[in-house]
């Protein structure tokens, strides 16, 4: 009574703590045909899935990345999920994190019981310092509960720190990533299917990069699964 519930996007009043239905329904959901690797939509009506022209160029080292939700980062107007992920990350307001998982785990185009261990992207420790949370890690807790799948947030570490990736283009943040990553406890992923999460997938260096490392070190095959798809021009 005293702190009804608010839209965490646009503040109108709601029924419990997350999105309204006017919000809710701006955040749409990739859908088919995809590219079978990056999950990227065409943007045509019907066929089937099928590689990217970036995909086949470049062969990626995870089996398929899906996201609960896409947007334009061309479009104009404030986007929903795109306004509160900003928020989240960047404001570091941890409020955020049970309403976007809770989006998350409602449209998660992957079977979530399917996998040894959810995996989140790490953070390098400046990061972690100067953020005081790792917004997949967040993510990955309210996940793995419910889908009595195993979280392991130390497998795998970013043993440099990097630029933000927000400010280069695609072979930069290639470039910027590579090598960052490395698996510490190899016994842990050897022969797992691993689920790795992130909370936005623009270019896939980040992802591909930490895929790369697990496969390394023995893991059976890596999936992606990620909130948003931000599509760029």
């Amino acid at each position: 009574m005293l702190y009804p519930p608010t839209c965490c996007a646009c503040a109108r009043p709601t029924r419990q703590v997350g999105f309204c239905g006017t919000c809710q329904a701006a955040i749409v959901a990739p859908s088919s045909p995809l590219c079978s690797t990056c999950g990227i939509p065409f943007g045509t009506r019907g066929g089937a899935d099928h590689l990217c022209a970036r995909c086949l160029a470049r062969p990626l080292r995870f089996r398929r990345a899906r996201a609960g939700a896409i947007y334009d980062t061309a479009a104009t107007g404030d986007h929903p999920l795109k306004s509160v992920l900003q928020r989240y990350k960047y404001t570091r307001d941890v409020s955020l994190a049970p309403a976007l998982a809770r989006l998350l785990a409602e449209r998660a185009p992957l079977p979530l019981g399917a996998y040894d261990l959810i995996i989140p992207v790490p953070l390098h420790a400046d990061r972690l310092r100067w953020r005081g949370f790792n917004q997949a890690l967040l993510l990955g807790k309210h996940l793995a509960r419910p889908g009595g799948v195993t979280l392991d947030p130390f497998s795998l570490q970013r043993i440099r720190p990097t630029r933000p990736q927000v400010e280069l283009d695609e072979g930069e943040r290639r470039h910027n990533v590579a090598g960052a990553f490395q698996v510490t406890r190899p016994e842990r992923v050897r022969r797992r299917h691993i689920l790795l999460l992130d909370d936005v997938y623009t270019t896939g260096a980040t992802v591909n990069e930490c895929s790369a490392a697990l496969r390394r070190a023995g893991a059976r095959n890596v999936d992606v699964l990620v909130l948003a798809r931000a599509v760029l021009h």
